[in-house]
């Protein structure tokens, strides 16, 4: 499992902190997305996530609390075993899977040949390393999210941790979580994970708007 814990060793903050709240829910949605896109989620993540709709107000009507809570529900009646068959069935084969998790896998040219070594660079450099257990590569989109979780969680909330958040964004998840959740979208053999993926894409795109990318 690809962790990206900070390199003393703490882990980002829980799916809830005591944090302001705005920080706090992207922290949690971040943290939501990075466990379910590491493995298939077990009785307990599910209930956990049924049991988390107010992370996002539902009064903003937004595509992003539509899709929240559609998840929430999803999981509510979610039988793990069917979710970890289709989990397995998408994103794990012992070939090429038929949707790939990595951001590495939607470039091409000279950026899809270096994406991996910059961003190993910047973890470094923003105080991340790879958890020696770990058999994904840091590209992989559970990293990248439990990454992002960490910037905003344990961060100050200033312009200079705005900045880094914004950057590691625009570099490492802007490129590519479009064509990724289009991908899981119109596989045949998402149910569960067709919902995941709506919620990472309206998410990703209010990311995009929040740091002004759009």
């Amino acid at each position: 499992m690809m962790t990206a814990t900070l390199q003393d060793g703490s882990r980002v903050a829980p799916i809830v902190g005591d944090f302001a709240e705005e920080s706090r829910a992207r922290a949690g949605l971040y943290g939501v997305l990075a466990h379910l896109f590491i493995s298939a989620p077990g009785r307990e993540l599910l209930k956990a996530v049924a049991d988390s709709a107010d992370l996002v107000s539902a009064d903003t009507g937004s595509p992003l609390a539509s899709a929240w809570r559609n998840l929430c529900d999803a999981a509510g009646r979610a039988d793990p075993v069917v979710v970890r068959d289709e989990f397995e069935s998408v994103f794990v084969s012992p070939g090429r899977p038929e949707v790939s998790l990595y951001a590495s896998s939607y470039m091409s040219g000279a950026r899809r040949g270096h994406l991996l070594a910059e961003l190993r660079e910047d973890l470094s450099l923003a105080g991340y390393a790879r958890a020696a257990s770990s058999t994904e590569y840091e590209d992989h989109l559970s990293a990248i999210c439990e990454v992002m979780r960490g910037l905003v969680a344990d961060e100050p909330d200033d312009d200079l941790a705005h900045g880094k958040q914004r950057d590691f964004f625009r570099n490492y998840l802007a490129p590519w979580y479009g064509a990724a959740c289009d991908a899981i979208n119109q596989s045949d053999r998402t149910d569960f994970y067709r919902l995941v993926a709506c919620l990472a894409s309206a998410f990703f795109t209010n990311e995009s708007e929040y740091f002004e990318l759009a």
